[in-house]
């Protein structure tokens, strides 16, 4: 039993250090070359986009439907 608890507490121990030193490494090599910002301006830049497109199809649907309630009338 206290066998179980120790290795269960290195396990642990050692999950958690590997953990802080990849985010260590990753979030320096982030920083340095400033990958992050860039990724964020693309994402931001594709969200607009979608935006922008959602827009477009949803004033082309508004246009079908008046055409549409204009020809049956």
């Amino acid at each position: 039993m206290v066998l179980g608890m120790i290795l269960y507490e290195g396990v642990d121990l050692l999950y958690n250090v590997v953990r802080l030193g990849y985010n260590g490494v990753t979030g320096t090599y982030n920083w340095w070359y400033k990958t992050e910002e860039h990724e964020k301006e693309e994402k931001h830049k594709e969200a607009k986009e979608m935006i922008e497109e959602l827009k477009k199809l949803n004033n082309r649907v508004k246009e079908l439907e008046g055409a549409l309630t204009e020809s049956k009338t």
